[in-house]
């Protein structure tokens, strides 16, 4: 039974409270649904009810596979810098050394989206739970397109661009991949919104990397606010610099048109492109640490440029964009 009374009483819900909630608006009229997306934008969203949302989220998607050290890299979006899509070619790097299960979307206002990079480059979105599990074992990764997977959101599209209005699903995305891994990169577009990821990674047991900077993930010139999550958050700034040991022109990493944007990802595989092949390095790093396959962030980074320069990740980006 759907029970809103939060709203009449102006008060926060509990984690378990706002998962039921979610799961029994689901099917509600768009006018209830509205209700409930403004009374959470006036009244701000908690950690304990972002996280129950999230776990309704996943419960209700048609995936129910359970593997371990699965690993995503993902960015709420929103910070409107047309920056490559580092969360996706840092994923598919990423492969090389553990298992990564990238959850994304193709683009809500343009064809900038991850899943529009995937579709560029031949990707396969539509898989049996056989042919999932069968990408992890045999190429150490696997696409998840939301929609494909988890018809909830859609349910929520009408409200959401007649209200006009940030609601709690821009950024819901990141915590709502259905195989539920339990290392995260999350990029975030301001430290509020970090911090609040933070503490939803440390109620759900999980390990995290959460970023934000003058954009939605590590930026190569800024300093960027990082919150590391592993059984407590401790906070620390990561200057860039420091870590890449250069200067990155970004106009070799942003760029309006998609099929240029996407081009660029494929040069900077192919060690082409410096800057971007360092852009993408610099954010695929923090995976690494997470699943304990290097102490920190800087030899993490050294040991990504050295996969794209020894020519190893482009054959990765080869076999991952062949559907056989």
């Amino acid at each position: 039974m759907l029970n809103l009374d939060f709203i009449y009483e102006n008060r926060n819900m509990s984690e378990s409270e706002a998962e039921l909630c979610m799961t029994n608006i689901i099917d509600a009229p768009d006018t209830v649904k509205a209700a409930f997306l403004t009374a959470l934008y006036v009244k701000g969203i908690t950690p304990d009810e972002l996280s129950g949302f999230s776990r309704a989220l996943r419960k209700l998607s048609s995936i129910s596979i359970n593997i371990d050290k699965l690993t995503d890299i993902v960015g709420t979006g929103g910070d409107h810098k047309n920056t490559i899509n580092v969360s996706t070619a840092a994923s598919i790097l990423l492969s090389l050394r553990i298992k990564i299960a990238k959850h994304g979307n193709f683009g809500i206002t343009g064809s900038h989206g991850s899943a529009d990079f995937m579709k560029f480059i031949g990707y396969k979105f539509e898989m049996t739970e056989y042919d999932i599990i069968k990408n992890l074992n045999e190429k150490n990764y696997v696409y998840i397109l939301a929609p494909v997977y988890n018809k909830t959101f859609a349910k929520f599209s009408n409200v959401r661009k007649k209200l006009g209005i940030k609601t709690v699903f821009n950024i819901l995305g990141p915590l709502t991949n259905p195989l539920n891994p339990e290392n995260l990169v999350i990029g975030a577009y301001d430290d509020e919104t970090a911090e609040t990821y933070a503490s939803v990674m440390l109620k759900q047991n999980k390990r995290a990397f959460i970023v934000s900077s003058t954009m939605d993930e590590i930026s190569p010139e800024a300093e960027s606010h990082v919150y590391y999550v592993n059984n407590a958050i401790r906070k620390f700034d990561l200057d860039p610099l420091s870590i890449t040991g250069k200067r990155i022109n970004e106009s070799n990493i942003i760029e309006k048109d998609p099929v240029k944007s996407f081009n660029i990802i494929i040069d900077a595989f192919k060690n082409k492109n410096k800057d971007a092949a360092s852009f993408i390095a610099l954010n695929a790093a923090p995976a690494l640490v997470l699943n304990g396959i290097s102490r920190d962030i800087t030899s993490a980074y050294d040991l990504c440029i050295n996969d794209i320069e020894s020519g190893t990740a482009y054959e990765r980006l080869r076999r991952i964009s062949n559907e056989d």
